[in-house]
C-alpha cells in the first residue's frame, strides 16, 4: 500500500471552511519563516533570554527552514498532518520557553493559537482543498 492510498475517506468528517484555517496556520509560519530570516537576532535573543534554550544554540539556523518548509506545505495542504507534527515541537518550545519567560511581547495568545491549530490540523489533516485531498487514491476493492 503507497503513501497515498486509504481504503476510507478521512476528510469526511471536516467541515468545507477548515481549509481557510490551514491557509492562515501557514501563511503565518512563512511569515514568521521570513521575520527570523531577515531579523536573525531576534532569534539568538530569544534562545540566549530562555534559560532552557541555551544549549539548543544548534537549532538558530535551522528554526526559520522548518518553519518556512512547513509554513509552505500546510498551506499548500500537502503532507499536511506531517508538516504540523514536525511545527508541535516548535510551537511548545516558542509559548512556554519564549512568551511565558517574555511578558512584555503580545505573541502569547497568537503563538498558542498556532499551536492548537496545529494540534488540531496534525489529527484531521490537510480538509478539503488540499493537495493531499487530490493526491489520495482510493484503493484497489476486489468487486
Amino acid at each position: 500500500m503507497g503513501l497515498f492510498h486509504q481504503s476510507y475517506r478521512t476528510g469526511e468528517n471536516v467541515p468545507k471552511w477548515i481549509f481557510i484555517l490551514r491557509i492562515v496556520v501557514g501563511l503565518s509560519l512563512v511569515f514568521k519563516a521570513y521575520t527570523f530570516f531577515t531579523r536573525p537576532e531576534i532569534l539568538s535573543n530569544a534562545f540566549a533570554n530562555s534559560g532552557f534554550l541555551n544549549a539548543t544554540d544548534f537549532l538558530i539556523p535551522l528554526v526559520p527552514w522548518v518553519n518556512l518548509i512547513g509554513g509552505i506545505l500546510i498551506t499548500v495542504g500537502l503532507f499536511t498532518r506531517l508538516a504540523s507534527l514536525v511545527q508541535i515541537p516548535l510551537m511548545f518550545g516558542a509559548v512556554l520557553f519564549v512568551n511565558l519567560k517574555d511578558t512584555a511581547t503580545a505573541d502569547l495568545p497568537f503563538s498558542f493559537l498556532i499551536l492548537v491549530l496545529v494540534v488540531v490540523f496534525s489529527f484531521i489533516g490537510g480538509g478539503y482543498l488540499s493537495l493531499d485531498e487530490s493526491y489520495r487514491k482510493p484503493l484497489a476493492t476486489a468487486e
